[in-house]
């Protein structure tokens, strides 16, 4: 398609397209056109060329052709479509709940004369005072691992989840979000196994992801994205999904496909990514943001500068209407990543070496750095606004994304052995109670590396409601973090370490005002 005239016949080029959606800005749907041949194109303005050439040539395939001519179905697809709700701030929800629960206690030490940082901190971040007697406490984060059940067998080569009966239905499900959903909604967090395997009840109009939005939550799927068909994608857009986590650990078929344990899966994976940006592009929507989960192995360790440079060339460089800086673009965070290392004991074998983590933290990140820098450079970052890769993308790097306590030729040996964060953790857990994480048979765990590695559960919500579950087992709460915690994906880990920073600082703010004025009313805050 490089065509610039509008010659008939042809197939139109990105410039034409352009022209021609000046000329249908009243179009009733969205700014979609018809060429020469009948069918119907989209302008992906906003992308690169050789992506949109490639959205181009799949948006001719007739899958897509089909849906588009129906302009009713298309009509009510965008008439329907809902936007995500905003994402609770875990970590400053957390440590915001504590002040306001167990500040007169701190204070009333402060009056007493006590001093001492540590034991002020710990009562400011004690949760059993903090709970008693309230019923509605936030839940701030709700996981739900609908189902253990994925089509991909055999399953991925580091897959790790032992398989659990499925003994709650979808208005189970419904009951924990409605639940959850007072005082203020959770962040939603739908995984598996593959949850899109359950169909409509997770994507449809009556579905999880439409329930859990009109409750005011935002949604994010854990999804191998081989489902995300034309329709389902459309769908996902229409009932206001947020966020994808995709999983893709590399763009080379060879190594991609050993990790997957078949080749041909990379391109349903791909396939189901090309389908939600012409979702989006589709019904004019930002939402859902795809976001890459990347388990890092011996395998692929050293190929994280090719996988980045593959999702920065598809990503779409502006939104369309958006007119301000580049990285104030809604979608500049698009296909961001979280760095995962591969996990479990049963994959020591895929585990990097110390050698290998020390070379993937210093030359492949630099490499990495280098092409975060040139993308930016290309896409008119100006240079005093340019960020480096890991602040911005803070999930990014393992090392750095935490304060570990340790060198890093010190963590990397220690990342031989799968202890990723061992050395990151704190002495106590500030967020397990604003977290639920519930399994397919209705078990309970604190968090999403509890609902995997199986401490024995809070309890079970088939019998139990979840904050109840929470309040019992609050004095369990001093065990941790413990054994289960040291193979944490680093989500909690960070959050924790961002908790503990926040009641320290006000803590040494109370401190300060004391010393400074030596009035125990500057302590009102």
């Amino acid at each position: 398609m490089t065509s610039s005239t509008d010659a008939p016949g042809d197939a139109l080029s990105g410039e034409a397209i352009d022209r021609r959606i000046q000329q249908h800005r009243t179009a009733e749907i969205t700014l979609t056109v018809t060429n020469p041949t009948g069918e119907t194109v989209l302008p992906f303005a906003g992308y690169r060329q050789s992506h949109r050439e490639r959205l181009q040539e799949r948006l001719r395939r007739p899958e897509w052709q089909a849906i588009l001519a129906r302009g009713d179905a298309m009509r009510q697809w965008k008439a329907g479509m809902r936007l995500p709700p905003p994402a609770p701030a875990q970590q400053a929800r957390a440590s915001q709940y504590l002040r306001e629960r167990n500040a007169e206690r701190a204070k009333k030490l402060l009056r007493e004369g006590v001093r001492d940082e540590r034991a002020l901190v710990e009562v400011l971040g004690n949760w059993e005072t903090a709970l008693s007697g309230d019923d509605r406490f936030p839940i701030v984060f709700l996981g739900l691992v609908v189902t253990l059940d994925c089509f991909f067998l055999p399953r991925c080569l580091y897959c790790n989840q032992t398989w659990l009966p499925r003994r709650l239905t979808v208005d189970n499900w419904k009951g924990l979000l409605s639940e959850a959903a007072q005082p203020t909604p959770p962040y939603v967090y739908l995984t598996g196994g593959e949850p899109l395997q359950l169909g409509a009840e997770v994507w449809g109009d009556d579905g999880l992801v439409a329930f859990a939005t009109q409750l005011g939550s935002a949604v994010n799927i854990n999804t191998n994205a081989a489902l995300i068909t034309p329709q389902v994608a459309l769908q996902l857009v229409k009932v206001g999904l947020a966020k994808l986590h995709i999983s893709l650990d590399s763009v080379d078929p060879e190594v991609q496909g050993q990790l997957f344990q078949r080749r041909e899966r990379l391109e349903a994976v791909l396939s189901g990514i090309y389908n939600v940006q012409i979702a989006r592009e589709a019904l004019g929507a930002r939402h859902p943001q795809i976001h890459i989960n990347c388990v890092l192995t011996a395998r692929n360790i050293y190929q994280f500068p090719d996988l980045l440079r593959f999702l920065l060339d598809i990503r779409q460089v502006r939104s369309s209407g958006f007119e301000g800086k580049i990285k104030d673009d809604p979608l500049f965070g698009d296909f961001a990543f979280h760095l995962i290392p591969v996990g479990g004991s049963e994959n020591a074998l895929l585990r990097p070496t110390a050698e290998e983590w020390k070379r993937f933290y210093t030359e492949t990140w630099e490499e990495a750095e280098h092409v975060w820098g040139d993308y930016q450079a290309n896409v008119g970052v100006p240079q005093d606004e340019r960020q480096p890769l890991a602040a911005h993308v803070p999930f990014a790097n393992p090392f750095l994304r935490a304060d570990h306590r340790m060198s890093l030729d010190e963590y990397c040996e220690q990342a031989a052995l799968g202890n990723y964060w061992q050395g990151a953790l704190t002495e106590r857990c500030y967020v397990g109670p604003t977290q639920a994480f519930v399994l397919p048979d209705g078990s309970q765990h604190w968090c999403g590396g509890h609902a995997i590695r199986r401490p024995p559960p809070l309890g079970n919500v088939q019998g139990s409601m979840l904050r109840d579950n929470i309040r019992s087992n609050i004095g369990r709460l001093a065990e941790y973090p413990n054994a289960f915690c040291t193979g944490c994906a680093g989500a909690t880990c960070v959050i924790n370490q961002g908790t503990l920073r926040s009641l320290r600082k006000q803590v040494a703010e109370w401190l300060h005002e004391w010393d400074s004025s030596g009035n125990s009313h500057h302590t009102d805050r």
